[in-house]
């Protein structure tokens, strides 16, 4: 008896079967099947694996990554030779373009989506190109970087040079006319004394310019060093105090600073740390008017010190407070006798404290003065906690 055909039925059945098979469970295609209302209802092993197992009853609208209108189905049906490129959100969050063709079976729809081959190379080899350039980029920026890291190395050592050889002549101009001043103020009119004291206040201000040029100069090459030692916080205030009082005397603002108890020590660099709290002194009687006060205060609060400088001066501006400790910033605010400054002392400050393994902020409402503050490890050497003084 002939059984040829039922034998090709029975391998074309087979090969039907292992292809299916394959399509399902093993090849890179997508199969997904939507019911009338664009909900899914089945997805092949490939097809979650790209998209997530989470598909049940999800609409196609929500699988697409599409700027157009919403995808109807009926109008892709109607074109069953026609393939669509659709991009889908992908369980990897990367969205991916995949060609599909769409089938009616029954009353649902059934979509067959692939990789374009073609597509993928295109875009990998754009990928190359692309790292490619970005790393010429990136040596072209790294060889640019160490040629600035160089001029301003150089940049640094002629700064300096030039400050340290503008100081000595600057002490001198500063020495004769105190001399002069003191000695021979009673054979001079007063329109020479004031020519002399306006020299004085000059050369003092270039004075103070280039200590602050030394200090940043000294900073950006990484020789500043913190030489710590057990520091009276009491002697650290007083010499502040000397030295800030004939200022706040010029402009006739009341400067309050507090009792500290002789015990408070801690392990600081006390020449740097009592250069931080004189240059937010000098800031706050600068920007206060005559009559106005300037309020130091403190608070011993182990691990830490805190200290803060009050005035009531114009405030400054939340745009300003975020630039204010960077190099050259400047306010809105202006000092109220015309002071120059180039904006390198709060930078001065910040790494100071910051050196100390501290920190420096500011707090202020514009027109109701500000408030600048740092805080900085106390490392006693012994077991005193003092009561807060402000």
């Amino acid at each position: 008896m002939d059984h040829g055909p039922d034998i090709g039925m029975q391998t074309d059945d087979v090969m039907a079967r292992a292809v299916l098979a394959a399509v399902l469970f093993h090849a890179p295609v997508l199969v997904i099947r939507f019911d009338a209302a664009q909900r899914v209802t089945f997805t092949n092993t490939y097809a979650q694996r790209m998209l997530g197992h989470a598909l049940r009853e999800r609409t196609l609208a929500a699988l697409l990554v599409e700027f157009s209108p919403a995808i109807d189905l009926r109008a892709l049906l109607a074109q069953p030779d026609a393939t669509h490129m659709l991009t889908l959100r992908t369980a990897a969050g990367v969205p991916e373009s995949f060609m599909f063709r769409f089938f009616p079976v029954a009353d649902e729809t059934l979509a067959v989506g692939y990789l374009d081959v073609q597509e993928q190379r295109r875009l990998q080899e754009e990928v190359l190109l692309l790292n490619q350039t970005l790393n010429n980029l990136t040596r072209q920026l790294q060889q640019a970087n160490a040629e600035l890291r160089d001029l301003n190395q150089l940049k640094n050592v002629f700064l300096g040079m030039a400050a340290h050889d503008l100081r000595n002549p600057l002490g001198v101009i500063l020495t004769y006319t105190g001399f002069i001043l003191d000695e021979a103020s009673a054979r001079l009119t007063a329109e020479q004394c004031g020519f002399l004291s306006t020299c004085q206040n000059a050369a003092a201000s270039m004075q103070r310019l280039i200590g602050d040029f030394l200090d940043v100069a000294m900073i950006e090459s990484g020789a500043l060093r913190i030489e710590p030692a057990p520091v009276s916080i009491a002697a650290i205030i007083a010499n502040v105090l000397q030295l800030a009082r004939l200022l706040a005397a010029k402009k006739n603002v009341a400067l309050h600073l507090p009792e500290i108890p002789d015990e408070w020590r801690i392990m600081a660099d006390g020449p740097k740390l009592e250069q931080v709290i004189l240059n937010l002194v000098s800031n706050a009687i600068e920007y206060s008017r005559p009559g106005q006060h300037v309020w130091l205060s403190t608070r011993w609060a182990p691990p830490a010190l805190t200290l803060a400088v009050c005035d009531e001066g114009p405030g400054i501006a939340p745009a300003d407070q975020a630039c204010l400790f960077t190099a050259f910033a400047h306010t809105g605010a202006r000092k109220t006798a015309g002071e120059r400054s180039v904006g390198l002392g709060l930078v001065i400050a910040r790494k100071i404290i910051e050196a100390h393994h501290g920190r420096i902020w500011v707090e202020s409402v514009p027109g109701h003065g500000a408030t600048f503050s740092f805080t900085v490890p106390i490392h006693a050497t012994d077991t005193l906690t003092p009561r807060n003084h402000g």
